[in-house]
């Protein structure tokens, strides 16, 4: 009996939660990373809220992964689903997801992280069409920054 009571009372609880969650809608959003003019694969791709919904409103930064074609679409909820509307830093990593090593070179040597990126995008009502971002070869880092651009 004490097992049944607690059961509802957990299933009642349960069925509560989320109830009050807002779902913020999201709009489609694609594009494509060249580097040295090819379509660059296992590019992450992260847009970092500027004046956008961050977490914890939604449950983590929209962001997607490029294919062989360097092509990506950005989810934020489920599978290519897009982000919110707004303005985003867009970051880039792009590591051999493959490797065995315990830490992973960036191949753009942070010149995309969140200190240096400066690709800026805004995602409005409907479909996105990011225009391609172009990367030439890369042979070193940035020179260091202190604080972050476009918030510091």
């Amino acid at each position: 009996m004490k097992r049944t009571i607690g059961l509802l009372i957990f299933l009642m609880l349960m069925s509560g939660c989320g109830k009050d969650k807002v779902v913020i809608p999201t709009h489609k959003v694609s594009g494509r990373v060249l580097y040295n003019n090819v379509g660059a694969e296992g590019v992450t791709v992260y847009l970092g809220p500027i004046d956008a919904p961050g977490v914890p409103d939604i449950p983590s930064n929209p962001h997607g992964i490029t294919d062989k074609q360097g092509r990506f679409t950005i989810s934020t909820y489920g599978e290519d689903d897009g982000a919110p509307v707004g303005k985003y830093q867009m970051m880039m990593i792009w590591v051999d997801h493959d490797s065995k090593e315990e830490s992973k070179t960036d191949k753009f040597f942070a010149w995309f992280d969140a200190v240096n990126s400066q690709i800026m995008v805004e995602i409005k009502d409907g479909e996105n069409k990011i225009p391609d971002i172009k990367v030439p070869v890369i042979k070193g880092p940035p020179e260091p920054v202190n604080g972050i651009v476009g918030r510091n």
